[in-house]
């Protein structure tokens, strides 16, 4: 590898890929925040998500997983899909803004433990291959990877957000307000 790819490489890995860690984001307007957070855990129950945690605090709504149909993945193949929403309603110079972010992800115990690194450590007293990796429970035994997000159904849930709220889309005289990434 050359300088300026380990260069690259470093300083992905120092924003730790702020990419991934981006949600879509929807300015609410002068709305009631209590309001907002309420309509934004309503927006995500009627989308099937169930509330593992609603904090009114910090604005944060995270679901649980939800199972879903997925289609085979090009290297896993056929597995189990599920999303995990989060949500988090915001307040900025007495504007409310909706952050969220949908995420898709696959399971599949083998691919996962192959593509892991192999490491020698003399250190300590060999482990037999099932020692090693062995779980207690079967959700232990469980790998889940973030394969993408389901940009879709990110806008509609925000759509959904904004005409609870009573907002339209468009409104005379302005532009339509508009999910960013």
């Amino acid at each position: 590898m050359g300088r300026s790819t380990l260069v690259l490489l470093a300083a992905v890995l120092a924003t730790g890929g702020c990419q991934a860690e981006r949600s879509r984001s929807q300015p609410l307007g002068r709305v009631d925040y209590s309001h907002a957070f309420q309509a934004g855990r309503s927006a995500l129950l009627a989308r099937n998500f169930s509330i593992a945690s609603a904090d009114a605090a910090s604005g944060e709504i995270v679901s649980r997983p939800k199972q879903i149909d997925a289609k085979p993945d090009r290297l896993l193949g056929s597995s189990l899909a599920r999303q995990i929403a989060r949500m988090q309603i915001r307040t900025k110079d007495g504007l409310v803004y909706a952050y969220l972010r949908v995420d898709v992800q696959r399971q599949d115990v083998g691919a996962a433990r192959m593509m892991q690194p192999v490491a020698v450590d003399t250190e300590r007293p060999s482990l037999t291959p099932a020692e090693e990796a062995a779980a207690i429970t079967a959700e232990q035994d469980q790998a889940w990877e973030t394969t993408g997000r389901d940009h879709a159904l990110e806008r509609a849930i925000l759509a959904d957000l904004l005409r609870r709220l009573g907002k339209t889309a468009e409104q005379p005289g302005q532009a339509a307000p508009r999910p960013s990434e």
